[in-house]
């Protein structure tokens, strides 16, 4: 597949390496192709440094890199497009623009992390092939990504996508609708939300709040979601607690009919269980080793 990534700072770097690392062509469109090309050598490298692939797929990989500063020198038989410019409505649609008329059957990708996939769909002209990629940083590193369509994005589209994601090793996750900030970022922002409140409120300073998501939630939230958290304590606990806190978090007042969200099976329960506690158990015995050492 012949790919074309709009932006080459660290996340356009990682994303167009790692297609390309894939078996896929990449050109790079940047401002500043110097620059450009050593942060491209520089996630080469990570991927090297950290055996993300053979050496000798490496080194393939990087002879199919090109760069180029014009963004209307774009290949025409370009499949896919990959944007990851600046978080602007503006500059996305205007660079978008360009790129679908230059490549105009390509999928145009955009890696927003907030902006609407429909809008920018609108913004460029090519409502039909955009679809939202969304990737977390540092991308070489992180299997997910999320895979969001606007409301006018052809299902092939969305389904070419996540095939070609799938086909490079990641794990795509399929937001059902457009809404703004998708699902990570809901989540992410949300939380951040609160940690700005409870330091500002003078409830505890950052550090100590960084130190609870580190190793208290998110500890935990490796093995266990939201959800299956809140089935393994049970929904009445939940929902108790919840009408508590839930008035001071936001205009919700209460929380109702919970266990419908949530998996009820005993056995996937009693798996969901045992797959926490081994994981918790694996993470104390394995920080126990490092403390000895």
């Amino acid at each position: 597949m012949r790919v074309a990534a709009i932006g080459a700072g660290l996340m356009g770097a990682h994303i167009g390496c790692e297609y390309a690392l894939g078996g896929h062509d990449v050109t790079f469109v940047a401002r500043r192709p110097g620059a450009a090309r050593a942060r491209v050598d520089a996630a080469f490298d990570l991927a090297e440094r950290y055996a993300l692939a053979p050496r000798e797929v490496i080194a393939s990989a990087r002879r199919r890199v090109a760069l180029i500063a014009d963004l209307a020198a774009i290949d025409p038989a370009t499949e896919l497009v990959i944007e990851s410019v600046v978080e602007n409505l503006d500059e996305k649609g205007a660079v978008l623009r360009v790129a679908a008329a230059a490549a105009p059957e390509a999928i145009v990708a955009t890696n927003t992390s907030s902006i609407s996939i429909g809008v920018i769909g609108d913004a460029c002209g090519a409502p039909e092939r955009v679809v939202g990629t969304h990737y977390w940083n540092p991308p070489l590193l992180i299997p997910l990504v999320e895979v969001i369509p606007g409301t006018r994005t052809r299902p092939d589209v969305v389904e070419r996508v996540v095939d070609t994601l799938t086909a490079l090793g990641k794990r795509p996750v399929r937001a059902e609708r457009d809404v703004t900030g998708f699902i990570w970022n809901r989540l992410q922002l949300a939380l951040l939300r609160e940690a700005v409140w409870l330091t500002e409120a003078g409830v505890a300073d950052p550090a100590t709040i960084d130190r609870i998501v580190r190793e208290g939630l998110a500890r935990r939230w490796r093995y266990t979601g939201p959800f299956e958290t809140a089935a393994l304590g049970g929904a009445d606990t939940f929902e108790r607690i919840a009408a508590y806190i839930w008035p001071e978090l936001s205009t919700a007042t209460e929380l109702h009919d919970l266990a419908k969200w949530l998996p009820a099976d005993a056995e996937a329960l009693a798996e969901t269980r045992e797959r926490r506690d081994r994981g918790l158990l694996r993470d104390l015995h394995e920080e126990q080793a490092e403390r000895e050492m």
